[in-house]
C-alpha cells in the first residue's frame, strides 16, 4: 500500500512538474561599453504542448519584450524580438532563428535552453538615463505554437521584411506578435515580471568581451 501511495504521489509530482506556469526567476542589469545590458533567466518556456507541436515540424515562436521603466512608470527604452523554433523532419534538425541568424541546437532540451537563458541582451545607451535617477526593467515573454495557416502566413511575412535593418524587423516583428497572441489565443504561453529598482550610478560594470 506504502508504495501505490509512493507512485501516486510521484505521478502527481511529475504532472505538476509538466504543467507548471512559466516565469521570469532571474534579472540582472548591468552596464557594458556605454550601454544597459540585462541577463534574463526563465523556467518552463517550452511546455509540453509547444515541445509536441515543434517535434511534428510546425514551428513554435517565442516573442520578448524588455522595457525600461523610469519615474512616473514612463518607458524610456523598450527592446522587442522573436525567436522561431523549429524542427526540420527531413534532416531530423532542431532550429532556433533570431536577429542574428539561425542557430542549430541538439534537441528540444537545448532549444529551451536557448530561450530561457538570455546573456547581455542590451537595451539602451546609459547616455540616455539619469544617473541618480530609479528605474526598473519589466519583462514579458509569450510562447506560441503555431498552426499551419499561422505558420504560413507568418513566414511571408517574414520574407517580405528581408531587406530590413535589424531595429526594424523587430519592431516589426512585435507589432505582429502582438495581433497574433491578441485575444487570448488558445495554446500561448505567457510569462511577466518587474524587476527591483536601480539607478545606473550604481551599476556594475561588466568585463565582456
Amino acid at each position: 500500500m506504502q508504495r501505490a501511495w509512493t507512485g501516486i504521489l510521484l505521478l502527481l509530482a511529475a504532472a505538476t512538474a509538466a504543467v507548471a506556469a512559466p516565469g521570469v526567476v532571474d534579472v540582472e542589469v548591468h552596464a557594458h561599453a556605454g550601454w544597459l545590458e540585462a541577463d534574463i533567466q526563465i523556467e518552463n518556456l517550452i511546455d509540453l504542448r509547444t515541445a509536441s507541436t515543434i517535434d511534428s515540424g510546425l514551428s513554435g515562436f517565442c516573442a520578448y519584450e524588455v522595457a525600461v521603466v523610469g519615474p512616473n512608470a514612463l518607458i524610456v527604452g523598450r527592446r522587442t524580438w522573436t525567436l522561431r523554433l523549429d524542427h526540420d523532419l527531413w534532416e531530423d534538425r532542431y532550429l532556433v532563428t533570431g536577429p542574428d541568424g539561425e542557430q542549430e541546437v541538439a534537441g528540444l532540451a537545448a532549444m529551451d535552453s536557448v530561450c530561457s537563458r538570455l546573456e547581455a541582451v542590451r537595451l539602451l545607451p546609459l547616455d540616455r538615463l539619469d544617473p541618480d535617477l530609479e528605474y526598473r526593467l519589466t519583462v514579458s515573454v509569450e510562447v506560441l505554437p503555431l498552426a499551419s495557416v499561422d505558420s504560413q502566413h507568418l513566414s511571408q511575412y517574414l520574407s517580405r521584411l528581408g531587406g530590413g535593418a535589424r531595429e526594424e524587423l523587430d519592431l516589426d516583428l512585435g507589432s505582429l506578435f502582438g495581433r497574433l497572441f491578441k485575444g487570448g489565443r488558445a495554446g500561448r504561453t505567457t510569462a511577466a515580471h518587474t524587476g527591483p529598482v536601480f539607478r545606473p550610478r550604481n551599476l556594475s560594470e561588466e568585463d565582456r568581451p
